[in-house]
């Protein structure tokens, strides 16, 4: 539901913003010139000559095309899953999480992904990184249930060092409670 907010304000914006730009406008400059007259019409012509030399190149190798399509179906089964303050035992929402999770994994028998255990930002140091690594291995373990091979999966944790939102409230603190599986390069 916070991924769809976020991009329905994302599309929001991008609405706003091209419906305040025009072809021919005259822009306001503080500490410059009074006006800066801009014209897409103008710079057409130059624009078509520079880009006649350019030429686009694929940066990404066919294994890191492939990394990035399987990281964006693991973003849309779910990639993560979320835990009650000082507890271990994720939240029965992040059950179905899990299950595609796990469906994922299992159709993709060769990759390997590592569960990043997180906690918010109160305790202390030790403790949260103690914490952190309970609940990936309680996530890992659920999906081993489900037939995911153990070796296929790495555990990590990062305590309070990566939090998942910066606020000092119980909203920002229960985001960042949370364990997130991403897949190994």
């Amino acid at each position: 539901m916070y991924i769809f907010i976020k991009k329905f304000y994302l599309f929001f914006l991008i609405i706003i913003l091209n419906s305040c730009t025009s072809q021919n406008e005259k822009v306001l400059v503080e500490g410059g010139e009074s006006e800066l007259s801009t014209s897409i019409e103008e710079t057409e012509n130059t624009d078509k000559n520079d880009n006649q030399n350019i030429t686009v190149k694929d940066e990404l190798s066919e294994n890191e095309k492939v990394n990035k399509i399987l990281n964006e179906k693991l973003l849309e089964v779910g990639d993560r899953v979320f835990f009650d303050y000082d507890q271990s035992r994720f939240k029965t929402a992040g059950i179905e999480t899990l299950k595609r999770q796990a469906s994922f994994l299992i159709a993709n028998q060769n990759i390997t992904v590592t569960i990043e255990g997180h906690c918010d930002a109160r305790g202390t140091r030790e403790y949260n990184l103690a914490l952190g690594e309970r609940r990936a291995y309680s996530v890992k373990s659920f999906l081993t249930s489900l037939g995911v091979e153990e070796s296929r999966i790495a555990v990590i944790s990062f305590g309070k060092e990566k939090l998942q939102s910066l606020e000092n409230n119980e909203q920002a603190w229960s985001e960042s409670r949370t364990a997130i599986t991403t897949i190994n390069p």
